[in-house]
């Protein structure tokens, strides 16, 4: 059976989650905002021996819309200032880890 034929077959948030393995930058981001809150100064600094600003950024947004993430930003504000504190959102990926592993052994 093909990859996108049992994802259609899966929970939302199971094909999220594996969307958050589809690209290693993520995965290395969440992983360091696991922890405590960074701000960007300090996110760039844990990353920036494997990583450039840019794919921090880029993996920033992605986790952002896929509901990892969240910040002390005002709402609405396009572009954050650089004190903002980032936080993964640990009950999302707890959750969404779960309906994998269920998913996955059925």
């Amino acid at each position: 059976m093909a990859r996108s034929n049992i994802l259609k077959k899966a929970p939302e948030r199971v094909a999220v989650f594996q969307e958050l393995f589809a690209a290693p930058a993520r995965v290395l981001v969440l992983r360091a905002l696991l922890p405590k809150p960074l701000n960007y100064a300090e996110l760039f600094e844990a990353l920036g021996e494997v990583m450039s600003r840019p794919a921090i950024h880029g993996a920033l947004i992605d986790l952002r819309a896929m509901g990892y993430l969240e910040d002390d930003a005002p709402a609405g504000v396009i572009r954050r200032p650089s004190t903002t504190k980032l936080a993964a959102r640990r009950d999302v990926v707890t959750h969404d880890f779960g309906q994998a592993l269920e998913f996955v052994l059925g």
